[in-house]
């Protein structure tokens, strides 16, 4: 029992701490790739932000003739001074229609302008300098492309068009090869039309390389953390059912000290009432005294229950094992008259089986699920009893076709002293819950497990799984 309170306050404590750790692992994440998205943002909006400056800041061009520059784009028109769009992308990314001072892609861009767009602002360092730009007709068609990217996929993506509509966007595309790009389209108006859009792009070959190290190293810290953390919760728990351990095994001793004390006046009392029995004596004093020897057997019978309750919480002995077949059918043939009493037909398939449990143990697991039967079930009700074996398990079951058990009770029958309701044990008394206890307690002391359900056709089923013996 003490074992298995400790292994559930591990279990509770490790979830507990395990809980902790994926949520700072979360939050750690979060964090962290938001800073790189957003230390990666910052660069391309910042590149796109410079390459719109350049228009303002690039001289003039003047025609080989040396006359000032023509009207539209004609020798002698004075240049129309650019000025950037200037909006900022609000926090959440959502994309804003520029509200500041625009400026224009000319149709024809002068080759000092050019050299400009392909080394001024990619030239930089840090944060822009993996920035590659590309710039935009109204109708989308292509205009610059300095370093000769191939830009299929961001001609046809969302930011760029809604950039050609006037409102700065972020996007990710990806090509055929799963190359990732992370791009930013602003809009470059000229009075109240849209002449063009400029598109920043970066690979995000870089940032997915550094968000696979952040979760490398959180799975390292959650499953290190975890297991540290169950290693620890066991050692706590240990700590602190000491005392409790101490009181059980102080009560086992009790039990087991007191049942032995008890076993001897009992069976003086039985003793005395079979000598009296043997007198001749009046029917009234005859039906006592009959009472007296009934109660002084039920008596020693719970004693008995009661030591060998104690004995099989006990840690289990050295490795044992036996024929599970031929000592179920030891046990059927120990019970067969109390079965017949009760004129119960008793069916068996019993599949050859060597298990990790001692031969006594196992005829006393046997005897007590047919004593159940018989103390629980009307006359005639018929019984299965199986062995089979199931993976690297042994598996006892017994069924009966009684009335059953109450829902929601598969799990209570098996502690000391259940007693169900009368739908089972019509107009008995007999046992004292001890049985079904004592089952559990001999599986568990070897390693195994049990099991109630209900059939379909009604009844109990009651399922003991045991190790199966190791080959030699």
């Amino acid at each position: 029992m003490v074992h298995r309170a400790r292994l559930r306050l591990t279990l509770w404590y490790g979830a507990a701490l395990l809980v902790l750790l994926l949520t700072l692992s979360a939050v750690t994440y979060t964090a962290v790739t938001r800073t790189l998205r957003n230390e990666l943002e910052d660069g391309i909006s910042s590149a796109v932000g410079r390459w719109l400056e350049l228009p303002r800041r690039a001289p003039p061009a003047r025609p080989a003739d040396g006359r000032p520059p023509g009207p539209a784009g004609q020798a002698g028109t004075a240049p129309t001074e650019a000025t950037p769009a200037t909006d900022a992308i609000p926090a959440d990314g959502a994309p804003q229609r520029p509200a500041g001072p625009r400026v224009a892609i000319p149709p024809r861009l002068d080759p000092r302008l050019l050299a400009l767009l392909a080394d001024g602002p990619e030239a930089g360092s840090g944060s822009t300098s993996d920035v590659f730009l590309l710039a935009f007709r109204p109708d989308g068609e292509l205009l610059v492309n300095p370093r000769g990217v191939d830009a299929t996929m961001i001609s046809g993506s969302d930011a760029l068009r809604s950039a050609l509509d006037g409102r700065a966007a972020w996007g990710t595309v990806e090509d055929a090869s799963g190359v990732r790009l992370r791009i930013y389209a602003s809009p470059v108006v000229l009075g109240d039309r849209t002449a063009g859009a400029v598109v920043g792009a970066r690979n995000l070959d870089e940032y997915d390389r550094q968000v696979r190290a952040v979760l490398t190293v959180l799975a390292m810290v959650a499953v290190g953390g975890s297991l540290l953390s169950l290693g620890g919760a066991y050692l706590f728990a240990g700590h602190a059912l000491q005392p409790l351990e101490a009181a059980y095994d102080r009560q086992r001793s009790f039990v087991a000290d007191a049942s032995h004390e008890l076993r001897s006046p009992l069976a003086v009392i039985r003793a005395s009432a079979d000598l009296l029995l043997r007198e001749p004596l009046p029917e009234s004093h005859r039906e006592s005294v009959e009472e007296i020897r009934d109660v002084t057997q039920e008596a020693a019978t719970l004693i008995d229950d009661l030591l060998e309750l104690a004995r099989a919480e006990e840690r289990a002995p050295g490795h044992t094992e036996s024929d599970l077949a031929a000592e179920a059918t030891a046990a059927i043939e120990q019970m067969r008259d109390i079965l017949e009493h009760g004129r119960h037909q008793i069916s068996t398939v019993l599949v050859p089986a060597r298990a990790a449990i001692g031969g006594a143990e196992f005829r006393r697991i046997v005897r007590a699920l047919l004593e159940n039967v018989a103390a629980h079930t009307p006359e005639g009700t018929p019984v299965r009893v199986e062995l089979a074996e199931r993976g690297s398990s042994a598996v006892l079951s017994v069924e009966d076709n009684g009335p059953g058990i109450p829902d929601a009770q598969e799990a209570t029958i098996f502690e000391r002293f259940a007693r169900l309701d009368e739908a089972r044990t019509p107009g008995t008394g007999h046992g004292a819950g001890l049985g079904l206890a004592i089952v559990r307690s001999l599986a568990e002391r070897r390693g195994g497990s049990v099991a109630a359900s209900r059939p379909a056709g009604g009844g109990l089923r009651v399922d003991v799984s045991l190790p199966l013996a190791r080959p030699a």
